[in-house]
Protein backbone atom coordinates (compact mmCIF):
# COMPACT_ATOMS: atom_id res chain seq x y z
CA UNK A 1 0.00 0.00 0.00
CA UNK A 2 1.29 3.28 -0.96
CA UNK A 3 2.02 5.64 1.54
CA UNK A 4 -0.23 8.98 2.07
CA UNK A 5 1.74 11.98 0.40
CA UNK A 6 4.01 14.36 2.80
CA UNK A 7 3.88 18.16 1.97
CA UNK A 8 7.61 18.08 0.98
CA UNK A 9 7.75 20.44 -2.49
CA UNK A 10 9.03 19.06 -5.64
CA UNK A 11 12.37 20.36 -6.75
CA UNK A 12 13.64 20.04 -9.86
CA UNK A 13 12.54 20.31 -13.57
CA UNK A 14 11.21 16.84 -15.74
CA UNK A 15 13.18 15.76 -17.96
CA UNK A 16 10.75 15.06 -20.96
CA UNK A 17 11.33 11.79 -23.16
CA UNK A 18 9.16 8.93 -24.92
CA UNK A 19 9.67 5.84 -23.30
CA UNK A 20 7.53 3.13 -21.83
CA UNK A 21 7.01 2.98 -17.94
CA UNK A 22 4.31 1.83 -15.37
CA UNK A 23 3.07 -0.32 -18.90
CA UNK A 24 2.04 3.17 -20.20
CA UNK A 25 3.60 5.72 -22.58
CA UNK A 26 5.23 7.97 -21.05
CA UNK A 27 7.16 11.48 -21.70
CA UNK A 28 8.01 12.25 -17.60
CA UNK A 29 8.04 10.55 -14.67
CA UNK A 30 9.51 11.44 -11.53
CA UNK A 31 9.46 8.74 -8.66
CA UNK A 32 10.91 10.83 -5.96
CA UNK A 33 8.96 12.24 -2.89
CA UNK A 34 4.67 12.14 -3.88
CA UNK A 35 5.76 11.49 -7.96
CA UNK A 36 5.20 13.49 -10.80
CA UNK A 37 3.87 11.84 -13.80
CA UNK A 38 3.31 12.87 -17.75
CA UNK A 39 1.04 10.28 -19.77
CA UNK A 40 0.64 10.34 -23.83
CA UNK A 41 -2.31 8.98 -25.00
CA UNK A 42 -2.36 8.71 -28.62
CA UNK A 43 0.85 9.89 -30.63
CA UNK A 44 1.30 13.48 -29.99
CA UNK A 45 4.64 13.33 -31.88
CA UNK A 46 2.07 12.96 -35.24
CA UNK A 47 -0.91 14.55 -33.75
CA UNK A 48 -2.50 17.48 -35.41
CA UNK A 49 -4.81 17.99 -32.48
CA UNK A 50 -3.14 17.79 -28.42
CA UNK A 51 -5.30 18.33 -25.58
CA UNK A 52 -3.13 18.64 -22.46
CA UNK A 53 -4.95 17.71 -19.04
CA UNK A 54 -4.30 19.92 -16.28
CA UNK A 55 -5.97 18.14 -13.21
CA UNK A 56 -6.30 19.68 -9.78
CA UNK A 57 -5.76 19.12 -5.88
CA UNK A 58 -4.97 15.64 -4.36
CA UNK A 59 -3.03 14.38 -7.62
CA UNK A 60 0.39 12.37 -7.60
CA UNK A 61 1.61 9.49 -9.11
CA UNK A 62 0.86 7.35 -6.02
CA UNK A 63 -2.56 7.56 -6.56
CA UNK A 64 -2.51 7.60 -10.40
CA UNK A 65 -3.63 4.53 -11.54
CA UNK A 66 -6.65 4.27 -8.97
CA UNK A 67 -9.45 4.97 -11.86
CA UNK A 68 -12.07 4.87 -9.05
CA UNK A 69 -11.07 8.01 -7.72
CA UNK A 70 -13.56 10.97 -8.35
CA UNK A 71 -10.66 12.90 -10.27
CA UNK A 72 -9.29 9.60 -12.25
CA UNK A 73 -7.53 11.91 -14.98
CA UNK A 74 -6.49 8.67 -16.78
CA UNK A 75 -10.03 8.06 -17.28
CA UNK A 76 -10.66 11.34 -18.13
CA UNK A 77 -8.18 11.94 -20.79
CA UNK A 78 -9.30 8.49 -22.07
CA UNK A 79 -12.69 9.75 -22.40
CA UNK A 80 -11.73 13.16 -23.98
CA UNK A 81 -9.57 11.50 -26.52
CA UNK A 82 -12.84 8.87 -27.75
CA UNK A 83 -14.54 12.19 -27.69
CA UNK A 84 -12.12 14.39 -29.91
CA UNK A 85 -11.56 10.78 -32.38
CA UNK A 86 -15.70 11.04 -32.97
CA UNK A 87 -15.75 14.92 -33.39
CA UNK A 88 -12.95 15.02 -35.89
CA UNK A 89 -12.85 11.32 -37.51
CA UNK A 90 -10.20 11.07 -39.65
CA UNK A 91 -7.98 13.45 -37.65
CA UNK A 92 -4.64 12.79 -35.65
CA UNK A 93 -5.20 13.60 -32.10
CA UNK A 94 -3.70 13.21 -28.62
CA UNK A 95 -4.09 14.00 -25.25
CA UNK A 96 -1.35 14.48 -22.70
CA UNK A 97 -2.01 13.95 -18.76
CA UNK A 98 0.07 16.47 -16.89
CA UNK A 99 0.23 15.60 -13.47
CA UNK A 100 3.43 17.47 -13.74
CA UNK A 101 3.55 19.61 -10.11
CA UNK A 102 3.02 18.94 -6.81
CA UNK A 103 -0.44 19.23 -6.43
CA UNK A 104 -1.94 20.98 -3.41
CA UNK A 105 -3.04 18.55 -0.93
CA UNK A 106 -6.75 19.11 0.79
CA UNK A 107 -8.91 22.72 0.73
CA UNK A 108 -6.36 25.12 3.07
CA UNK A 109 -3.50 24.46 0.77
CA UNK A 110 -5.35 25.05 -2.41
CA UNK A 111 -5.63 29.09 -1.13
CA UNK A 112 -2.11 29.31 -1.77
CA UNK A 113 -0.12 29.44 -5.50
CA UNK A 114 2.67 28.21 -4.31
CA UNK A 115 2.15 25.12 -5.79
CA UNK A 116 1.17 26.51 -9.12
CA UNK A 117 4.55 29.10 -8.77
CA UNK A 118 6.89 26.04 -8.28
CA UNK A 119 5.61 23.94 -11.24
CA UNK A 120 4.04 26.25 -13.88
CA UNK A 121 7.43 26.61 -15.55
CA UNK A 122 7.19 22.64 -16.41
CA UNK A 123 3.95 22.84 -18.29
CA UNK A 124 6.06 25.74 -20.15
CA UNK A 125 8.40 23.47 -21.06
CA UNK A 126 5.90 20.77 -22.26
CA UNK A 127 4.24 22.84 -24.79
CA UNK A 128 8.02 23.22 -26.15
CA UNK A 129 8.65 19.80 -26.00
CA UNK A 130 5.25 19.15 -28.31
CA UNK A 131 5.69 19.38 -31.98
CA UNK A 132 5.86 22.74 -32.83
CA UNK A 133 2.85 21.90 -35.95
CA UNK A 134 -0.24 20.42 -33.47
CA UNK A 135 -2.19 22.88 -32.19
CA UNK A 136 -1.93 22.48 -28.40
CA UNK A 137 -4.85 23.26 -26.31
CA UNK A 138 -4.66 23.45 -21.98
CA UNK A 139 -7.90 21.80 -20.43
CA UNK A 140 -6.87 23.13 -16.59
CA UNK A 141 -9.62 21.94 -14.03
CA UNK A 142 -10.29 22.83 -10.65
CA UNK A 143 -6.12 23.81 -9.58
CA UNK A 144 -5.26 23.03 -12.35
CA UNK A 145 -6.84 26.35 -13.68
CA UNK A 146 -4.41 28.52 -11.88
CA UNK A 147 -0.90 26.37 -13.17
CA UNK A 148 -2.59 27.22 -16.50
CA UNK A 149 -3.22 30.77 -16.17
CA UNK A 150 1.16 31.11 -15.03
CA UNK A 151 1.93 29.16 -17.93
CA UNK A 152 -0.29 30.88 -20.77
CA UNK A 153 2.58 33.98 -21.12
CA UNK A 154 5.21 31.63 -21.99
CA UNK A 155 3.78 28.83 -23.27
CA UNK A 156 2.93 28.21 -26.58
CA UNK A 157 -0.65 27.34 -26.71
CA UNK A 158 -3.66 28.22 -28.86
CA UNK A 159 -6.42 27.47 -26.47
CA UNK A 160 -6.82 27.32 -23.05
CA UNK A 161 -10.27 25.40 -20.92
CA UNK A 162 -10.61 26.33 -17.41
CA UNK A 163 -13.48 24.04 -15.66
CA UNK A 164 -14.40 24.58 -12.15
CA UNK A 165 -11.71 27.46 -11.79
CA UNK A 166 -11.07 28.80 -8.29
CA UNK A 167 -9.43 31.61 -10.12
CA UNK A 168 -6.39 31.96 -12.33
CA UNK A 169 -4.63 34.57 -10.21
CA UNK A 170 -5.93 37.94 -12.52
CA UNK A 171 -8.73 40.22 -12.75
CA UNK A 172 -9.21 39.88 -16.34
CA UNK A 173 -8.45 37.53 -18.69
CA UNK A 174 -6.42 40.57 -20.55
CA UNK A 175 -3.60 40.38 -17.72
CA UNK A 176 -2.58 36.74 -18.68
CA UNK A 177 -0.48 37.91 -21.58
CA UNK A 178 -2.13 35.45 -23.59
CA UNK A 179 -3.18 35.74 -27.07
CA UNK A 180 -4.79 32.58 -27.69
CA UNK A 181 -8.20 31.64 -27.26
CA UNK A 182 -9.39 31.03 -23.31
CA UNK A 183 -12.69 29.34 -22.45
CA UNK A 184 -14.21 28.92 -19.39
CA UNK A 185 -16.94 26.72 -18.07
CA UNK A 186 -18.98 26.35 -14.44
CA UNK A 187 -21.22 23.56 -13.87
CA UNK A 188 -25.18 24.20 -12.31
CA UNK A 189 -24.24 21.69 -9.63
CA UNK A 190 -20.22 22.66 -9.17
CA UNK A 191 -19.46 24.00 -5.69
CA UNK A 192 -16.02 25.79 -6.40
CA UNK A 193 -18.84 28.88 -6.90
CA UNK A 194 -18.54 29.34 -3.65
CA UNK A 195 -14.55 29.49 -3.83
CA UNK A 196 -13.46 33.01 -1.69
CA UNK A 197 -12.09 35.38 -4.50
CA UNK A 198 -9.77 36.90 -3.09
CA UNK A 199 -6.01 37.47 -4.28
CA UNK A 200 -3.39 39.07 -2.05
CA UNK A 201 0.16 38.26 -2.59
CA UNK A 202 0.35 34.53 -3.19
CA UNK A 203 -2.65 33.56 -1.37
CA UNK A 204 -6.40 33.55 -3.35
CA UNK A 205 -6.61 33.27 -6.77
CA UNK A 206 -8.69 36.01 -7.88
CA UNK A 207 -12.12 36.37 -9.92
CA UNK A 208 -13.77 33.08 -11.95
CA UNK A 209 -13.07 33.51 -15.67
CA UNK A 210 -16.55 32.54 -15.95
CA UNK A 211 -17.44 36.36 -14.29
CA UNK A 212 -19.39 38.92 -16.79
CA UNK A 213 -16.61 41.05 -17.83
CA UNK A 214 -13.40 38.51 -17.22
CA UNK A 215 -13.31 38.23 -21.29
CA UNK A 216 -13.23 34.10 -21.28
CA UNK A 217 -15.85 32.17 -23.97
CA UNK A 218 -18.23 30.88 -22.00
CA UNK A 219 -19.26 27.48 -23.37
CA UNK A 220 -22.09 24.89 -21.98
CA UNK A 221 -21.32 21.58 -19.39
CA UNK A 222 -25.51 20.32 -19.68
CA UNK A 223 -26.43 18.56 -16.63
CA UNK A 224 -23.50 17.29 -14.91
CA UNK A 225 -23.67 16.64 -11.25
CA UNK A 226 -20.87 18.21 -8.91
CA UNK A 227 -17.47 19.53 -9.28
CA UNK A 228 -15.33 16.44 -11.00
CA UNK A 229 -17.55 15.59 -13.70
CA UNK A 230 -16.91 17.67 -16.99
CA UNK A 231 -15.03 15.08 -18.81
CA UNK A 232 -18.26 12.69 -18.18
CA UNK A 233 -19.31 10.70 -20.70
CA UNK A 234 -21.90 11.30 -23.60
CA UNK A 235 -22.08 15.14 -21.65
CA UNK A 236 -22.13 18.14 -23.50
CA UNK A 237 -19.14 19.31 -21.27
CA UNK A 238 -17.12 16.84 -22.69
CA UNK A 239 -18.31 17.44 -26.54
CA UNK A 240 -17.44 21.54 -26.31
CA UNK A 241 -13.95 20.72 -24.79
CA UNK A 242 -13.60 17.75 -27.64
CA UNK A 243 -14.62 20.59 -30.49
CA UNK A 244 -12.12 23.46 -28.89
CA UNK A 245 -9.54 20.97 -28.67
CA UNK A 246 -9.67 19.66 -32.51
CA UNK A 247 -10.28 23.65 -33.54
CA UNK A 248 -14.19 23.38 -33.75
CA UNK A 249 -14.94 26.38 -32.66
CA UNK A 250 -18.19 26.94 -34.49
CA UNK A 251 -19.54 23.96 -33.22
CA UNK A 252 -18.92 24.90 -29.60
CA UNK A 253 -22.52 26.08 -27.60
CA UNK A 254 -21.98 28.76 -25.89
CA UNK A 255 -23.26 29.60 -22.37
CA UNK A 256 -27.65 29.30 -22.49
CA UNK A 257 -29.26 32.57 -21.21
CA UNK A 258 -32.43 32.27 -19.71
CA UNK A 259 -35.11 34.11 -22.26
CA UNK A 260 -36.61 37.15 -20.61
CA UNK A 261 -40.33 36.11 -18.73
CA UNK A 262 -42.77 37.85 -20.65
CA UNK A 263 -46.50 39.17 -19.95
CA UNK A 264 -48.63 41.80 -20.12
CA UNK A 265 -49.03 44.60 -18.78
CA UNK A 266 -52.84 45.97 -18.62
CA UNK A 267 -51.96 49.61 -17.61
CA UNK A 268 -49.70 49.87 -20.45
CA UNK A 269 -51.63 47.58 -23.08
CA UNK A 270 -48.13 45.92 -24.05
CA UNK A 271 -46.26 43.32 -23.31
CA UNK A 272 -43.12 43.98 -21.66
CA UNK A 273 -40.26 42.22 -20.55
CA UNK A 274 -40.33 41.02 -16.29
Amino acid sequence: MIAAPTAVPVTGPLRYERRVGHGVHLLACDETEDGRIVEELGDAATADHIAVLVPGNDNYLGNYFNQKRLTRPRVNAQTLLDTMRLVAPGERVAVVVWVGYRTPRGFREAFSRRPALEGYRDLVRLTEFLPSTARVTLVGHSYGTVVCGLALEQGRVSDCVALGSPGMGVRERAELGFGGNLWAALGPNDWIRFFPRGHVGEIGHGPSPVRRGYGARLFETGDIPGHCSYYQQGSESVRNIARIAVGRHAEVTPVRVPAPRRSWDVRAGETVVR
